[in-house]
């Protein structure tokens, strides 16, 4: 290493020669400067470090610079101030190695990488260090900036850099270099010479003229220059077949799916084309069908198309074909088609819209399906409540009328119930939404009826009426017939059987007894009939009066006996004559009013 020292030692020394000179007091000491090697190359970054103590007061100030003297002259030049620091302190720069800055040429250059220090507090102190370093010529690489992969039959231009292996900023500008490329079998097939562009890049045509579809080598080299190395980079180009098209001319959308045996099943053809990019067929190409469900060679028609038959072996949904043409001097090209596979339809009917059962019987329900494809097999419906009261399977012929019955059992509600029917097997599915409408009926009884009945009034009456089930029916229609009439007498309507019901009589039923008929219907329930003989009650108003002496007293609310017994005070009102009241003594009786009918004791 060669190196110059120009200043370094403490400036409190001179301050302890000078103590005639009033300066501030302030501590200066420049230790080392040094770079981080002595040998570099163009294209390089060479890093300094200084290491210094400059303490001083705020008034004053310390300037640093970095710089690098090259064979042509000064290159570079890092220039600042610091601030005052007690402590050691390490000052950084660094500079790269331009090849415009110098030409090293094939046995290298000497240059000087320079530090600089002055400080000033009311004196002026300064100091220094210079080190002496060689630079030589720098190495080169070359950088692919485009792909290497070519496409045949596409004319393409690839692009590649030529700068320093240090920094691809730093180019190999303006330079000659040479272009080589070699096939598979080491045959140069391309020799030329080109010159890079200011910024180092090249570009090199390729075409297809240069050979068919594989691997070839490329090697760019040059013989260097004063600031650069010779070099010489290969690399391997892709040549890729060339880009074809594969066009779906024919397919079906939809098919039918195989039969639940798999004994039937659908057949439709898929035509395809294969092209280049210019649209000329290709007839030597291998096209392949693959599915979940097999796979299979088209047949070359010639003119570029090529066909199959494929059978969908296969359950109900959707399938992906995937078409695949291969060729030497191509690349691979595919399509793609969807084919709905379809389950065999089904369209259901019914011989009558609703049927009416009762419950615990069983109901036939005749009903048609007819099925689109006939495989002549059996088919297996279900058929379910849908409140899952009941549930049947049941296996019929297609395209004939069945009937199905289904057991009413007593624990099934009464109503109307919604059926529907739905194919056990997913290879079949109904068109329309099949359903069968059944309304259950349920039977009642009355076990209980009490009656009262009043003259040009009303009959009062409470019902219990039982289901099939021994439950309890609450709300019921009742119509109540008098003797042999045939147009009722009273009708409640839709009523509540928990309360008490009453109607009015007409007066035309007298007192006495009346065969009375209660017609008693309830919704999803059968009508019934009841008979029973009702007595028909006079209401009036009573007086009775009791006397020992009538015909001499005119007191009729007085009774008078013999010594014996007690005095007998009664009037009675407002009550109906049901039973006679007890006779306690002869006497004689009046009504006040008097009313339209005898009324006496005896009655």
């Amino acid at each position: 290493m060669k190196r110059k020292t120009t200043a370094l030692f403490p400036i409190s020394l001179i301050l302890i020669a000078c103590l005639t000179i009033p300066v501030s007091a302030f501590y200066f000491d420049f230790q080392y400067f040094e770079t981080d090697k002595l040998v570099y190359e163009v294209g390089e970054t060479i890093d300094m470090v200084a290491k210094l103590i400059a303490d001083f007061s705020t008034e004053g100030w310390c300037y640093v610079s970095f710089a690098v003297v090259t064979d042509l002259g000064p290159s570079f030049a890092d220039e600042y101030f610091i601030s005052p620091s007690p402590t050691v302190r390490n000052l950084n720069s660094s500079y790269t190695i331009l090849p415009e800055n110098t030409s090293p040429d094939v046995t290298g250059v000497q240059a000087f990488v320079l530090f600089t220090v002055e400080i000033f507090d009311t004196v002026s102190q300064s100091a220094g260090d210079n080190i002496e370093i060689t630079i030589n010529r720098g190495h080169l690489t070359t950088i692919p900036l485009s792909s290497l992969s070519v496409q045949y039959g596409l004319n393409t231009s690839l692009s590649l850099k030529v700068a320093s292996i240090h920094s691809n900023d730093i180019g190999y500008p303006n330079e000659l270099v040479s272009i080589q490329v070699e096939n598979s079998n080491l045959q140069t097939i391309l020799h030329t010479n080109t010159t890079t562009t200011s910024e180092g890049m090249i570009d090199i045509n390729w075409s297809d003229s240069l050979g068919p579809p594989g691997l070839y080598n490329l090697t760019v080299y040059s013989d260097g220059n004063e600031d650069f190395l010779p070099f010489a980079d290969s690399f391997q180009v892709i040549v890729l077949p060339a880009l074809s098209n594969l066009t779906i001319v024919s397919s079906i959308d939809s098919v039918y799916c195989q039969s639940p045996d798999e004994s039937h099943f659908e057949q439709a053809e898929i035509i395809v084309e294969h092209t280049n990019l210019d649209s000329n067929p290709i007839d030597d190409s291998i096209v392949q069908w693959t599915a979940s469900f097999g796979s299979g060679i088209l047949t070359n028609f010639g003119n570029g198309q090529y066909s199959s038959l494929i059978s969908f072996n296969t359950s109900p949904g959707f399938y992906q074909i995937n078409l695949t043409a291969t060729n030497s001097q191509f690349q691979t090209a595919n399509a793609s088609t969807t084919v709905n596979v379809l389950a065999n339809s089904l369209q259901f009917s019914t011989i009558q819209p609703y049927w009416n059962v009762t419950r615990g019987d069983n109901v036939t329900v005749e009903f048609l399906v007819e099925s689109t494809l006939y495989w002549n097999q059996s088919i297996q419906l279900q058929f379910t409540d849908e409140t899952m009261q009941f549930s049947l399977t049941f296996d019929f012929e297609p395209n004939t009328p069945s009937s199905l019955v289904i057991p009413i059992f007593h624990n099934i509600s009464v109503g109307q119930h919604t059926v529907n029917v739905s194919s056990v097997s997913e290879y079949y599915q109904f068109v329309n939404t099949p359903q069968i409408m059944v309304i259950i009926i349920g039977t009642i009884d009355t076990i209980t009826v009490d009656t009262i009945a009043y003259y040009g009034e009303t009959l009062e009456f409470n019902l219990e009426i039982l289901d099939d089930n021994n439950q309890s029916v609450s709300w019921a229609d009742i119509s109540v017939f008098c003797d042999n009439t045939t147009t009722p007498v009273a009708v409640t309507g839709y009523t509540n059987l928990n309360i008490t019901q009453t109607v009015f009589l007409p007066t035309w039923i007298v007192p006495g007894s009346h065969n009375i008929t209660f017609i008693i219907s309830s919704q999803h329930f059968k009508t019934i009939t009841y008979s029973m003989t009702v007595k028909v009650w006079m209401r009036t108003n009573i007086t009775i009066v009791i006397t020992a002496r009538a015909d001499e007293l005119n007191i009729h609310t007085q009774v008078f006996e013999h010594s014996q017994d007690f005095l007998i005070k009664r009037i009675i009102s407002s009550g109906s004559i049901i039973r006679p009241p007890p006779i306690l003594f002869k006497g004689i009786t009046s009504t006040i009013p008097p009313t339209a009918r005898l009324t006496s004791l005896d009655n």
